[in-house]
């Protein structure tokens, strides 16, 4: 026993499903006091036999964790029993197969990316060939117009798609906002998504710059109204498109608020997980407001969300602005 009372492990003896012994790492790992439990009462399930498991360990106030549990011959008609919480070491194992995945899903994107970007090359170069073709009052040069808008939207997510998994390193340009929420909203203004909502413009006219990735940025901003977009699902619905500076905080803020279905509290803690969508029949990645978060930390910035059900989400971007830029 004196041996037992000296292991840095949790370790316990029991006979049969009763516990004859613990060792004071075990009753600090369990919270007990007195207490002298059974088997089934900490484990769920309990380990058959003598070899190793992962089972889930539980205490006597409810609260519980994953634990890897060796059991052991001891001695007659004892067993020793080892735990240790791997609480931690599961979370890093999930974190690195994320990583993986991610890195897999990088891979791929940037292959398809590849493919599709010299076709589109060419889709924009005859149609500005044509645009220029066409006389100033034809009647056809507005949807010569709309292809052109529509290609480089392909465009811009075919390299957001080569950048997944490698972004860019450089965050030395010095970016307005606004421009960039309206330059990207005129590309996607003709989409479905927006054929039945009305956009409120809430621009601050003295916004100060910020400092980072133009591509980046343009692909966050995108992110945020096509998903803005999505969460009205065609039903008539405003969508908010606002910034303003923060002289508190020091910080430009961008808001994308739509007055949807909300996002339920039980999912709400999840949505930047990568993969992880409530989209069905295959139409999401889950990867849209990852990469979106991602993008925001790189830029040493903030990313919040508030929401309500049966009345709408707000999307809060705080980025620090850019050193001796306008108030």
């Amino acid at each position: 026993m004196k041996k037992l009372k000296e292991i840095k492990d949790a370790v316990a003896l029991f006979r049969n499903e009763e516990a004859v012994y613990l060792n004071p790492v075990f009753r600090r790992l369990f919270q007990l006091e007195d207490q002298y439990p059974r088997l089934r009462d900490i484990f769920a399930p309990p380990p058959p036999g003598y070899g190793l498991y992962e089972t889930r360990a539980q205490r006597p106030n409810g609260s519980q964790f994953d634990a890897e549990v060796i059991v052991l011959p001891y001695q007659e008609d004892l067993s020793q029993v080892l735990v240790r919480d791997i609480t931690s070491r599961q979370a890093v194992e999930k974190l690195w197969i994320q990583s993986e995945r991610l890195a897999a899903m990088g891979k791929l994107a940037g292959e398809i990316a590849h493919e599709i970007n010299n076709p589109l090359g060419g889709i924009l170069l005859y149609a500005n060939l044509l645009k220029e073709d066409l006389p100033s009052e034809s009647p056809h040069l507005d949807l010569v117009e709309k292809i052109i808008k529509l290609a480089t939207r392909c465009r811009i997510i075919a390299k957001a798609l080569l950048n997944f998994g490698r972004p860019e390193e450089s965050l030395e340009e010095w970016l307005d906002l606004n421009q960039i929420l309206t330059d990207m909203f005129s590309l996607i203004e003709d989409h479905r998504l927006f054929r039945r909502q009305e956009i409120i413009w809430e621009l601050s006219p003295e916004l100060p710059l910020i400092q980072g990735n133009r591509n980046q940025m343009e692909q966050l901003v995108l992110n945020l109204i096509i998903n803005a977009g999505e969460a009205l699902n065609n039903r008539p619905g405003k969508i908010y498109l606002r910034t303003f500076y923060d002289e508190i905080d020091g910080m430009v803020v961008l808001e994308v608020e739509d007055t949807g279905e909300g996002i339920s509290p039980e999912i709400l803690p999840r949505i930047f997980e990568p993969f992880f969508t409530t989209k069905t029949g295959g139409k999401g990645t889950g990867l849209g407001l990852s990469i979106c978060h991602g993008i925001v930390k790189r830029h040493r910035g903030q990313i919040e969300v508030e929401s309500t059900l049966k009345e709408g989400t707000i999307f809060r971007i705080k980025l620090p602005r850019a050193p001796y830029s306008h108030e």
